[in-house]
């Protein structure tokens, strides 16, 4: 084996071969450290195959967590790659735990890997879930016994908690430095994908919200899942982000109890089902996530400003868009928004991005602006152009399906848009004749 001198920034990982003072890449002093890495000498007798029909299926295994399983896109998928990033305490161990005690009680075996929590704390937190079955948990930070531990015997699951907290000894660096999880998350997934060893890495992440350590292990895994929610409520949201073998932008709703999480059934109904006779300012729109409709309620507020300038506040919903579609508003009505301030919010935590919110949102703010209420019977969906025609978006069978299936009697969506005898559809092709239809 060969050694060879390498400087590594502590901060974001840039590799020089002589020491700087200042890092080129993330502007940091004296974050340049040496370490020496020994290069082995590789031969490798790997050879190009032809793919069979059978060896490109994939063997999923159905956990029978209803929200999980449509996260991942139909069950665990055998020698997959998961990485579950969330906020401190909300729930993400819970989570996996769940996931790992279904995967023993199917008969398949399973491996927990806990860097952060003893093994008093894990069997106490067992206890209070109420969890069956006897897990094999390994308390280590150190590389060596994990991959020891999965090659001495063929797991189906591994979970590792955290990916931060483990660490190669042989490196300078302290665990949870970018050099530390570039080293130890690709030599995990190595192994573990050699042995179709399915693995969830859970992920710590920073302060503005994304998964912590470099954008590389994003690039790494097959899955990447967000866990979501406000702590102080009963429900989160596990997002995908990114997944290979399922859709993405998929969302799971499950509510936190005492013996742990529950899947949510019927989401559209969670989210509305607090809202009732209420007055002006409400709108109900129907909301793709990956391949579920799902029914939201989006609220405007335009009360009189006490600034210099009115201010625009959004949750839910892009502020930059909101922007245009004021304007938009101002320039179609001949109604100007300078005296009044518009605040903007998608109930239960929910972030759209898709254009076919824009005729909800617009909906609300003139309801609010006019005093005049929608009705809480009446859905809209549909994209704003810069001209105020309101445009024809994808999916809009799957939209007034659902909206049928809660009740709502009519539909204000794009002229061109047709369905069954069981609700009203009524067609708009700009914003003006939205606003003669609410006022």
């Amino acid at each position: 084996m060969a050694k060879k001198t390498v400087f590594v920034c502590d901060v974001c990982g840039h590799e020089s071969y002589k020491w700087l003072g200042k890092c080129p890449a993330c502007k940091g002093w004296d974050t340049m450290k040496e370490f020496k890495v020994e290069k082995e000498e590789i031969h490798s007798s790997i050879a190009p195959v032809f793919m069979t029909d059978e060896e490109l299926a994939e063997e999923r295994i159905i956990l029978g967590i209803d929200e999980m399983d449509r996260v991942l896109g139909g069950g665990l998928t055998k020698g997959s790659s998961i990485l579950l990033g969330g906020d401190p305490g909300i729930g993400k161990t819970t989570l996996c735990f769940e996931i790992a005690s279904r995967m023993d009680e199917l008969g398949f075996p399973v491996l927990y890997v806990s860097g952060e929590e003893s093994l008093r704390q894990l069997a106490s937190r067992k206890k209070r879930l109420a969890l069956k079955g006897n897990l094999p948990v390994l308390t280590t930070n150190h590389i060596d016994d994990i991959i020891k531990a999965v090659t001495e015997k063929n797991y189906h699951l591994v979970i590792v908690d955290s990916i931060q907290s483990i660490y190669n000894s042989s490196l300078p660096m302290l665990p949870g430095s970018i050099s530390q999880m570039k080293d130890v998350s690709s030599r995990l997934i190595r192994t573990m994908k050699n042995q179709e060893t399915t693995h969830i890495f859970i992920g710590h992440v920073t302060k503005e919200g994304a998964i912590a350590g470099p954008k590389i292990l994003e690039h790494l895994v097959d899955t990447v899942l967000y866990f979501e929610g406000d702590k102080m409520l009963p429900y989160r949201m596990l997002r995908t982000i990114k997944n290979r073998f399922g859709p993405v932008d998929e969302v799971g709703i499950f509510q936190m109890r005492r013996e742990g999480l529950i899947s949510v059934e019927n989401p559209s109904e969670f989210f509305v089902s607090e809202r009732g006779d209420i007055g002006s300012g409400s709108s109900l729109f129907p909301y793709i996530t990956g391949s579920r409709p799902i029914i939201l309620e989006v609220q405007a507020i335009t009360p009189k400003t006490s600034f210099s300038m009115p201010r625009r506040l959004s949750l839910g919903y892009d502020i930059n868009r909101l922007f245009i579609l004021i304007a938009v508003i101002e320039k179609a009505l001949n109604a100007p928004f300078l005296d009044r301030d518009v605040y903007i919010n998608v109930t239960g935590g929910m972030k759209v991005n898709e254009p076919a919110i824009d005729l909800a949102i617009a909906a609300s703010v003139i309801s609010s602006h006019r005093d005049k209420p929608i009705g809480k019977n009446t859905a809209l969906f549909g994209e704003i152009g810069l001209t105020g025609e309101i445009r024809k978006i994808v999916h809009a069978e799957m939209r007034l399906k659902e909206c049928e299936r809660l009740g709502i009697k009519r539909v204000l969506c794009p002229a061109g848009v047709e369905h069954g005898a069981g609700i009203e559809i009524i067609p708009l092709r700009n914003v003006k004749e939205l606003y003669n239809y609410l006022v």
